[in-house]
């Protein structure tokens, strides 16, 4: 208790604060900081996650799809999702580069696709049967590259619509290729964007590919990113098929078929049967059958007779390891 004052320490306390000696402690006013409207965010986080997923699907397309063409070891890594303005995604292009413009109804207007100098010179070296990248990766690509270029990106969008599926049918196609992102500006210079970065690596090179997103384009399709709608629709149309299944099970046709138990013959003894011949069997007379489903044990049953026809009645239901017997 020694944060317990004394009542002389009371007294002197009040005269002080009498005579003015002694100051109240104001509480400290709370710290403003700026806010930026330029760099909020526009994108949610079921929307960065949607993203996330389909394009990890499409490195998995895309590095099949690479492997296959150029015949060498392909690797495709997501990096990451990340939101900024598009002022800060063009400064942050590279040169050389290789933009293709893209088209992706059902999303509206236009996206890029950015495909790094290391990652263009080792397609087209490899394409044209050399096994390395192009040693002066500083110069301008030639009309013959750029057509080359444009087979693989068509293809590669490919792998993009595959990717897709998962949320919503999309058909990509490219609008044109540009060499500089000076003429790749397709929205206003503060317009939010998601930028998804990839790492290609072929052989023993590696280089970035990215797409760049709009907000104005992913707002038209911001349902279909809603990460929760599409596990529950996923989880919807399981259950649907799920039933459709069971009904179509539930009417097979299956055969029943009641056995006695095996009985053991030489195989003269079968040879030598003729009509009237009486064979033992070894299963007694108040002994069940086995009552079998398809080729599986599965009941127990008496031999009786039904009208004037003969019946088995169901006495027991085999489980577990009497079904394996």
């Amino acid at each position: 208790m020694a944060d317990v004052l004394s009542q002389d320490e009371i007294d002197e306390l009040l005269k002080s604060l009498e005579s003015g000696g002694a100051t109240l402690q104001e509480e400290a006013e709370p710290e403003v900081r700026p806010y930026d409207f330029k760099k909020a965010n526009r994108f949610s986080k079921d929307q960065i996650k949607a993203l996330s997923i389909v394009f990890k699907t499409f490195c998995h397309h895309l590095s099949n799809y690479l492997m296959g063409t150029l015949r060498t070891s392909c690797e495709v890594d997501m990096l990451s999702v990340e939101e900024m303005s598009f002022n800060e995604f063009n400064n942050s292009v590279p040169m050389p580069v290789v933009v293709s413009i893209l088209r992706m109804p059902p999303l509206s207007g236009s996206l890029i696709f950015e495909m790094s100098g290391e990652v263009s010179y080792s397609i087209i070296s490899r394409v044209l049967g050399g096994t390395r990248g192009v040693s002066d990766r500083n110069r301008q690509f030639t009309e013959i590259e750029l057509v080359i270029i444009e087979r693989v990106v068509w293809q590669i969008l490919k792998s993009v619509d595959e990717a897709w599926k998962k949320v919503l049918p999309v058909n990509t196609c490219l609008d044109r290729l540009e060499t500089s992102m000076q003429f790749a500006q397709i929205v206003d210079v503060n317009e939010p964007v998601v930028v998804v970065t990839n790492n290609v690596r072929i052989g023993t090179e590696s280089g970035l590919i990215a797409f760049c997103f709009p907000h104005s384009g992913i707002e038209t399709m911001g349902d279909q990113l809603n990460s929760k709608l599409w596990y529950s629709t996923a989880a919807a149309k399981i259950q649907a098929e799920s039933s459709t299944i069971s009904k179509r099970i539930i009417n097979s046709e299956v055969v029943l078929t009641a056995v006695f138990q095996d009985t053991l013959a030489t195989v003269s003894d079968v040879l030598s049967l003729q009509v009237g011949d009486v064979i033992r069997l070894d299963h007694h007379v108040n002994e069940p059958l086995t009552v079998k489903v398809q080729h599986i044990p599965k009941f127990k049953a008496q031999v009786g007779r039904k009208g004037k026809q003969s019946a088995i009645r169901i006495v027991d239901v085999l489980k577990g390891d009497e079904e394996d017997e």
